[in-house]
């Protein structure tokens, strides 16, 4: 199984993120069509943040999204961070409403699967189950370790 022939079938789609006009994207983002459905309707909603944040979990997602897609410095731990130290890393994307669970195709690709409140992965304890659906869904897929990146350092994932 290739990248290209899983954008084919429709498995993984393009996250569309607006950028500005002399802005060229820096990193691509990529969803399951399970992900893209989640965010269509976190998108016709407007949800306060259960957190208490300055932002809207909306606004909070589209500044992620556009940091990372243009190439922004995003910082470790706080905005990314992989959920376990192993050999093809689940990782997660976070703001403080959401958590967005996926994986790193190659350095800079980012393919998002899951996500959900912060405050409900948290007091449920998610982070294992999202990893091992992860694995799975890879597994399903046919995606080997040439669509994984294998390390979990920042550096690894993400360019500066």
């Amino acid at each position: 199984m290739t990248f290209d022939s899983l954008l084919a079938e429709g498995a993984i789609v393009k996250v569309e993120i607006i950028l500005g006009a002399s802005e060229l994207p820096k990193r691509l983002l990529y969803g399951t069509r399970g992900f893209v459905d989640w965010l269509e309707t976190r998108m016709s909603k407007q949800e306060p943040s259960t957190l208490g944040a300055d932002l809207s979990p909306l606004e909070q997602l589209d500044f992620l999204f556009y940091s990372f897609v243009s190439g922004k410095p995003l910082v470790h731990s706080r905005q990314f961070r992989a959920i376990r130290a192993e050999r093809n890393a689940v990782w997660e994307l976070k703001t403080v409403d959401f958590r967005i669970f996926g994986w790193f195709v190659k350095r800079d690709c980012f393919v998002a699967v899951f996500g959900d409140w912060a405050d409900h992965v948290k007091d449920h304890d998610l982070y294992r189950g999202y990893r091992l659906e992860i694995r799975r869904l890879r597994r399903e897929l046919g995606i080997g370790d040439n669509m994984c990146v294998e390390g979990v350092d920042p550096d690894d994932v993400i360019s500066i």
